[in-house]
């Protein structure tokens, strides 16, 4: 049915253009929710411009009405904007560049007459008309309206481009899309263009409706991934400003200590005592020293005073500085550094609200307590300003009902709050915008950071982010939000590939109806090539996870063979392999287990990108650990020449709490990236130390420094960044450049961080931060009965029976390895079953060999799961103790949480270590 008859009036035909245009557009940008105002496929383009050709170029005009009424409605729906003239002139800006550009596209595909007709039945034609209407001619209504956007002041200059680009991009593919859709329905020749409303009109509709969920879809999981890549930055900032803001407590509770340890503190010993926190922690504009004075003596003390060196030291109350009143000050002695802070000198506490509220609460309270936010006495350039009091009492320990009467005064810590803020938010990520507020009393109070704060609340932003932090009996709150994409979320790319890609497809099927309309067959066969691909699409997307867990033990497997007998050959004393050879035989095995290196690191990165990678943390003692990470890399680090060094003990009974495999995994990468990255004759040295603060759990930081190459602020910026390897692949062939993120990721989620600090040429230092969590002490050693054992391991006291096997394995290179293995172990009789139902005989079949001492087991297996065979073995009281050993070349969690609930004894992925494997065996055997 077309939309309009040959005899109805141009105001008809305007109105419905009008009404299309803008309901299309406002569909297309609802199914974009992400992009506020710009949708990725703006089919509103397309069809506006072919109701321009098929019903003349006065449609330009309801066409641009259209566009400035969508730019509205979106402006307010998204943006929450408020009309005025400005916003107005933006939105008919926007109507003004829509309009020019469908007047335009019609002139440039028709030519000069418009009642020209496009019958688009030549590929050239098709090509042309597809090219102008949709890359060239779009280049207008972006570039109109967002140039007169950027000078109205409604557009930030820096972001024209990307908002420029979004915008051509949008109109682009909904003119393929949505011009020869429309077409169909007002295009002439109107005989030709009506018999393609179904070959080509209803597929293109379908296509564009699918493209439009497709995109919808694809744009809400990109915006899953930027919130989560979001809240994980956020919560790590936080952290960190935490940790930082907890040193200014710190050096209260020093200065405190000097007052309690002397009753008679000297300007000299306050300065001395001040002067390391000064230099240590950045942001304070002062530390001092507040004393209480009864108001009779006053004269006295303010003589005092100028006799020890201040010549004009008098006190005083604000706000202009008049004499004291009442019947007694807390009048300010001490105030270091002196320089800038002099006209604090005297001042007194009790004068001012925020400070005698203050220091009223913290000597109630002996505790630590922040004023208000406010400007400080000695401020000249109003800057905003909290000052921390922490009390003196004459009797350290005095009781609540004692502390008025034994207040000495109070050390004071005041904070430039911008400064301050400068200072603890160095280093945090580009994308956050971070400012802090003071919501103790219901209204927040701009305390410091970014000025879109100074009205108490953040900017609206789509991602953003408040953590409460209680500091000194005040509620501080922390607002973060991102101003651009993290680079750990990746942004709408995946939807935009996903847009592009689909109105290619769109677009080519639709020039491909243009030629072949009236060849029903060869339409037919490219609908069902297109429904094929499409479909491929799916099943690709929906086999990505059995890819992955086919693609584990598809590899392993042929390396469990090279890796098995290269260890085997290593291990033969029979036939020792001379010098040349054994170093081959060493090459052989460092390939294959950097290759097993390389699978395990991507298949953990796509585990953390799907979340689906999941830690079994617990209390785990950090020596061990360390050690184990140390003889990992002890062979390289003296072949590299690299002197590595292990210290730092924690206290007794502390360790941290970690999933002990991850843990050694995080350490192992740091330490030999600190060994490759080195120097020749350089130096590895790794430190662990308990930090414990009053607001913040303890935690374990576990420090690894190198003297090697050291990396720049640009290499610094990019080193969390998946396969990136800072332009030093020559350098060291090893390694995908993933081991530093997979770290990163396995410490936050652990509870703990990651942080490195570099210099280009001196080095760089990690810091891992875990949990720490206090031991049980370790149970009294009992001496175990000695156990001989011959030079490969077997006891003696077994070697003098027979110790039957049973192996179930279907792959005859893992079955010799096995059996090649266990030559060390003449006593062992190894029984193979090929299948389920071979083992499952040889288990039972008393008339062939004996009940087996020990069970080795693949999983998949050509008959049936080695689960269903280790459940059976369980389920059968006479065979329910025979322990099962696992050896599969599935390494997926599941699979391998499965088989340990199930009963087996432990479980081997290939590669095995044939070490790992004979010590199993042996334990196992010996236990029998």
């Amino acid at each position: 049915m077309p939309l309009a008859s040959a005899t109805t009036s141009p105001w008809v035909r305007g109105v419905i253009t009008f009404v299309v245009y803008v309901i299309t557009g406002l569909a297309s940008i609802a199914l974009s929710p992400t992009v506020a105002g710009v949708s990725q496929l703006y089919l509103a383009a397309g069809l506006g411009l072919a109701l321009v050709i098929g019903w003349g170029r006065a449609m330009a005009i309801p066409v641009g009405l259209g566009s400035a009424l969508v730019n509205m409605v979106a402006a307010l729906w998204f943006q929450h904007i408020d009309v005025n003239a400005i916003t107005l002139a933006c939105f008919a800006s926007a109507g003004l560049g829509s309009g020019l550009q469908a007047w335009a596209a019609a002139r440039w595909t028709q030519g000069a007459d418009p009642t020209r007709t496009l019958p688009l039945d030549r590929v050239q034609d098709i090509g042309r008309f597809l090219l102008i209407a949709g890359p060239l001619a779009c280049l207008i209504s972006s570039s109109v309206t967002h140039t007169v956007r950027v000078a109205l002041g409604t557009l930030p200059p820096h972001e024209w481009l990307s908002t420029w680009v979004s915008w051509w991009a949008g109109d682009t593919l909904g003119v393929l899309i949505g011009a020869p859709m429309m077409l169909t329905l007002v295009g002439h020749p109107t005989r030709l263009w009506a018999q393609r409303r179904r070959v080509l009109g209803l597929p293109l509709l379908a296509a564009a409706i699918l493209l439009g969920l497709g995109i919808r879809q694809l744009q809400a999981w990109d915006k899953e991934r930027d919130i989560a890549a979001f809240r994980q930055q956020a919560d790590a900032t936080a952290n960190a400003v935490r940790l930082r803001l907890t040193g200014y407590l710190h050096a209260t509770e020093a200065l405190r200590g000097v007052y309690d340890s002397s009753d008679n503190v000297t300007r000299q010993e306050f300065r001395r005592a001040a002067s390391h926190w000064l230099t240590q922690l950045q942001g304070i504009q002062a530390l001092g020293w507040e004393e209480r004075v009864p108001a009779a003596q006053l004269p006295t003390f303010e003589q005092a005073q100028r006799a020890d060196g201040v010549a004009d030291y008098r006190v005083f109350d604000l706000p202009r500085r008049q004499p004291p009143a009442g019947t007694e000050v807390v009048a300010l002695r001490f105030i270091e550094p002196i320089r800038g802070n002099e006209r604090a000198l005297g001042y007194n506490v009790l004068s001012r609200d925020a400070t005698r509220e203050a220091y009223a609460q913290a000597t109630a309270l002996n505790e630590p307590v922040a004023t208000t936010v406010m400007t400080l006495a000695q401020e000249a350039e109003q800057q905003r300003g909290v000052v921390i009091y922490r009390p003196v009492y004459r009797v350290p320990d005095a009781g609540p009902t004692e502390r008025a009467s034994q207040v000495r005064g109070a050390v004071f810590l005041a904070l430039r709050m911008d400064d301050t803020l400068t200072a603890i938010l160095k280093g945090s990520p580009s994308f956050l915008r971070i400012c802090l507020l003071d919501s103790t009393s219901g209204t927040p109070a701009f305390l410091g950071g970014d000025p879109a704060c100074l009205s108490g609340r953040p900017p609206k932003a789509p991602l953003s982010h408040a953590v409460v932090m209680p500091f000194a009996q005040r509620e501080w709150t922390l607002e973060m939000w991102a101003v651009d994409p993290s680079p750990l979320g990746g942004g709408p790319a995946s939807s935009w590939l996903f847009a592009v890609g689909g109105v290619a497809l769109a677009a080519a099927l639709g020039a491909l109806l243009l030629v072949i309309t009236g060849t029903t067959e060869r339409m037919a066969a490219a609908i069902d090539e297109a429904r094929r691909q499409r479909e491929a699409a799916e099943a690709a997307n929906q086999a990505k996870s059995e890819f992955l867990s086919r693609m584990s033990h598809e590899l392993r497997t042929p390396l469990n063979a090279m890796l098995g007998f290269s260890q085997v050959m290593g291990l033969d004393r029979h036939h020792p392999l001379d010098a040349a050879q054994s170093g081959r035989l060493e090459q052989i095995q460092q390939a294959g287990w950097h290759l097993l290196d390389m699978i395990d690191d991507v298949l953990d990165l796509s585990r953390i990108d799907t979340g689906t990678l999941r830690l079994h943390t617990e209390p785990l003692a950090l020596p061990p650990a360390l050690h184990a990470a140390q003889d990992l890399v002890k062979e390289l680090a003296i072949k590299q020449g690299i002197q590595l060094s292990v210290d730092g003990t924690l206290p007794a009974l502390w360790g941290v709490q970690a999933d002990e495999t991850r843990l050694r995994q995080i350490l192992t990468n740091l330490l030999s990236n600190a060994i490759k990255y080195n120097r020749p004759g350089g130096s590895v040295h790794v430190q662990a130390a308990l930090m414990r603060s009053m607001a913040q759990p303890p935690m374990v930081n576990i420090v690894v420094t190198d003297n090697g190459l050291g990396m720049n602020e640009a290499q610094l910026a990019q080193l969390f960044q998946p396969f990136n390897r800072l332009g030093r692949e020559r350098h060291s062939p090893d390694g995908t450049g993933i081991g530093l993120v997979i770290s990163r990721h396995l410490a936050l989620l652990m509870g703990g961080q990651l942080e490195v600090v570099s210099t280009e040429g001196s080095g760089s230092t990690f810091t891992l931060s875990l949990p720490a969590v206090p031991l049980l002490p370790p149970p009294p050693l009992t001496e175990a009965p000695a156990i001989a054992r011959d030079s490969l391991g077997t006891d003696t006291d077994s070697a003098t029976r027979t110790r039957h096997v049973l192996y179930v394995e279907d792959n005859d290179a893992n079955t010799a390895l096995v059996q090649a293995a266990l030559e060390s172990r003449p006593e062992i009789v190894l029984t193979v079953a090929g299948t389920i139902e071979a083992g499952l005989a040889a288990l039972h079949d008393r008339l062939r060999a004996p009940l087996p001492e020990l069970i080795l087991l693949d999983v998949h297996l050509p008959d049936a799961s080695g689960l269903d065979f280790l459940n059976l073995v369980k389920a059968n009281p006479a065979t329910q103790p025979i322990p099962v050993v696992m050896i599969s070349a599935d390494a997926m969690p599941e699979q391998v949480d499965a088989c340990l609930k199930a009963g087996a004894a432990c479980y081997l992925t290939k590669p095995v270590q044939i070490d790992a494997l004979l010590q199993q065996v042996d334990d196992l055997l010996a236990q029998r």
